[in-house]
């Protein structure tokens, strides 16, 4: 069976029912801080892995945007969506995007890469790119390693966590260019410098004017 359906089977209801006391809104304000200093302000926005919609309720409020959201967990949907009728959530993965072209002008991958497949990264990005408007943004929260390496998952069998710094999969291509990033730690205490603990917001525009300027050698 595969990671991404252990994930829909069980485990992210398993996460959900782990997590859900400190699942709240404001509770998660570090993205809205780092959108208001970088001056952005989102019109409409997909959180991919959004749990029950708590960072979503959090961007809602802050810049009445129209928010989308997917995660395995269908407990974890169920819930906000009683909690948060305001926000749009339903149960999906990130290689399968059930949504129209260019229909976001802001895509967040909130903390969820590092638990996917790999063999689906080169969907996952396809998806993204798709789903996203020309000049508009995708955010990646994930681990930040200082190379790309694999631990044991510790909540389920034979899953792994896997490392790495995942804005690569955008940042190769030329219409992609990182506007931001901040590093910090998974506990806000740790070292920095420790592999394991180190995260990053990484916030690349894509924008396809200019990206592939007339030959200057001809």
């Amino acid at each position: 069976m595969s990671q991404t359906q252990k994930m829909l089977d069980y485990e992210a209801d398993n996460w959900f029912q782990r997590n859900s006391q400190v699942l709240l809104p404001g509770k998660e304000m570090h993205l809205c801080s780092i959108l208001n200093k970088v001056q952005i302000t989102p019109q409409r926005i997909l959180e991919v892995g959004c749990s029950n919609g708590h960072v979503l309720k959090s961007l809602k409020e802050n810049f009445n945007c129209e928010c989308y959201g997917i995660d395995p967990s269908s407990k974890a949907v169920e819930d906000g969506s009683e909690n948060f009728p305001e926000l749009n959530l339903k149960v999906g993965t990130a290689e399968t995007l059930d949504f129209e072209d260019n229909f976001f002008d802001t895509i967040y991958l909130g903390f969820c890469l590092y638990l996917c497949e790999r063999k689906d990264l080169f969907k996952i990005a396809y998806e993204v790119d798709r789903c996203l408007k020309d000049g508009g943004q995708v955010i990646v929260k994930d681990f930040y390693p200082p190379f790309p390496y694999k631990n044991p998952y510790t909540h389920g069998e034979d899953m792994f966590s896997y490392k790495m710094d995942h804005s690569k999969m955008f940042s190769w291509n030329p219409e992609y260019t990182t506007i931001y990033q901040e590093i910090f730690t998974h506990s806000g205490y740790e070292d920095v410098n420790n592999a394991n603990e180190r995260l990053a917001f990484t916030i690349l525009r894509k924008l396809s004017e200019g990206s592939f300027p007339d030959n200057p050698y001809s």
